[in-house]
């Protein structure tokens, strides 16, 4: 792990072989507990660098719908045509349409 100790962020390096699918699979599946780890502990997915695309997908689990629904709304009124960071910023919202310009200015 690095880390910066005096504010707490810690950057966990799970060393595996890329060429050996089984230590892939359980790489990633200790980055995924380690974030449920941190989430339950009051902690944050994301240190200073922001989510980046890796972790994208465990953004709902972090935030609540609400929460998720703002963001979008945020990004939506300052992109409405979705060309700043498109698909990088927030996790595709399966199942729910991107808010129109209407209704984020309602």
């Amino acid at each position: 792990t690095v880390a910066h100790a005096g504010d707490g962020n810690l950057h966990p390096l799970v060393l595996f072989d890329a060429k050996n699918p089984d230590e892939a699979v359980a790489a990633k599946k200790a980055g995924e507990e380690i974030l449920d780890i941190c989430i339950a502990m009051g902690g944050t997915i994301t240190g200073e660098h922001g989510i980046g695309l890796e972790k994208l997908d465990a953004m709902p689990r972090m935030f609540d719908p609400a929460d998720m629904a703002a963001m979008r709304k945020v990004k939506m009124t300052f992109d409405p045509d979705d060309v700043l960071n498109p698909g990088k910023m927030l996790p595709p919202d399966v199942g729910k349409p991107l808010p129109t310009k209407q209704e984020i200015t309602q």
